[in-house]
């Protein structure tokens, strides 16, 4: 810490951008200045030939007497006396220092006009970098004008403010979710060792299995919550993605769960390609059906289709549509929150977790999601995807 106190005597010290600015446009002006003047002063010395000549006054025989207007204006045809090139080049300085003199004075206050206007927009990046450092993230700096290197380091930080409110927000989303879901497989968890305390010398392989069944349940929804905080807060790494090759793998992948639960799978696959992360696609189609198939009806149906939207070839859409239980309009928009069913609280093995991801994915591909119940029971999930060819 002693070794960096000059260092810090001497930043204390220096002037502010603002005054070396216009320091610096006021010395340029004046060495500018100076070496004209310099230039012209040579010029004048050696290269032309003024032929001055001495001329012998001749005494006058009447006095002269000059009336004017005003005493502290002199005539117009009074004039200054050159009588050789010393006295020309002494009077060319005189006036040209002095001109030099208010051009720097002018000068120097332009430039620090000019200065405080273009260091202006700093004003805004610093204050937004302080209410940064004091937890406000939400403010964003919004620099309108001209397209410049200022503007352009406007918009960074703005780009990286907007970045680490995303990356904040979704851990402390993460704490609470993980902190409010895992209390009640915990406490189960701790009542069962309890009960099996109490009972020295048995092994109840009931309790075994109970226990086997909170754990995994546990450690599923604290892979689902790392998931989702790893979606609202990580870099995507955009490419082409083949959604009909994708959809088509996470279906093979799930062929065990759908003999589990005798569902009739129907495919209608045309040519769909999204501009995007592939892993975070594959997460998408495989939380997508695991979703149709948890929530089906044993014997029921699953519909998967992908196609490029009809006369929008910018755009790959995804529709699942599965069978089951009459689902409330109302609920619909609870479905993308954590932790959240259509019978409220998640239960069973199932996370709740698994549209709130579907949701995650979709917005950091910049697509849609629309979800909408079926009238027979089940739900319609289409999810529209921007192709490589949509704009930027």
């Amino acid at each position: 810490m002693v070794k960096h106190l000059p260092t810090l005597l001497r930043r204390k010290h220096r002037f502010t951008a603002r005054t070396r600015l216009a320091f610096s446009y006021a010395l340029l002006m004046f060495l500018c200045g100076g070496l004209l003047l310099t230039l012209v002063t040579l010029f004048i010395g050696f290269v032309p030939d003024y032929g001055f000549e001495s001329v012998d006054a001749q005494p006058s025989q009447e006095p002269l007497v000059i009336a004017v207007d005003d005493p502290a204006v002199p005539p117009d045809n009074i004039k200054i006396a050159v009588q050789s090139q010393a006295d020309f080049i002494t009077l060319l300085l005189q006036v040209s220092a002095i001109a030099l003199a208010v051009l720097v004075v002018l000068s120097s206050v332009a430039a620090w006009l000019l200065a405080g206007r273009m260091l202006k927009p700093l004003a805004a990046v610093n204050q937004a970098a302080k209410l940064a450092a004091d937890g406000r993230l939400d403010h964003r700096i919004g620099l309108t004008g001209p397209h410049d290197e200022i503007s352009e380091l406007a918009q960074t930080f703005d780009q990286m403010l907007e970045s680490i409110e995303h990356s904040t927000a979704a851990r402390r989303r993460f704490a609470a979710n993980a902190s409010h879901e895992l209390r009640t497989p915990l406490a189960t968890t701790r009542t069962i060792l309890d009960v099996a305390l109490s009972k020295p010398g048995e092994v109840d392989r009931d309790v075994l299995r109970k226990l086997l069944q909170v754990n995994e349940r546990s450690i599923r929804t604290v892979e689902s919550l790392l998931d989702l905080a790893e979606l609202e807060g990580g870099k995507v790494k955009p490419t082409s993605c083949d959604m009909t090759e994708i959809v088509s793998t996470v279906l093979r992948e799930s062929q065990p769960l759908l003999a589990e639960r005798d569902l009739a799978v129907t495919s209608e696959f045309g040519p769909a390609t999204a501009f995007g992360d592939e892993r975070l696609f594959h997460q998408l189609a495989q939380n997508l059906i695991q979703n149709a198939i948890q929530h089906n009806t044993d014997g029921g149906s699953l519909t998967v289709s992908t196609r490029m939207v009809a006369g929008d070839d910018s755009m790959a859409e995804l529709t699942v549509r599965n069978t089951g239980e009459l689902i409330d309009g109302a609920q619909l928009s609870q479905l993308t929150e954590p932790f959240k069913t259509t019978k409220g609280r998640t239960g069973g093995t199932n996370s709740g977790l698994g549209l709130s991801i579907v949701s995650a994915i979709v917005d950091r591909s910049n697509g849609t999601l629309d979800i909408a119940a079926n009238e027979g029971g089940g739900l319609c999930i289409t999810v529209t995807l921007p192709s490589p060819d949509a704009p930027a």
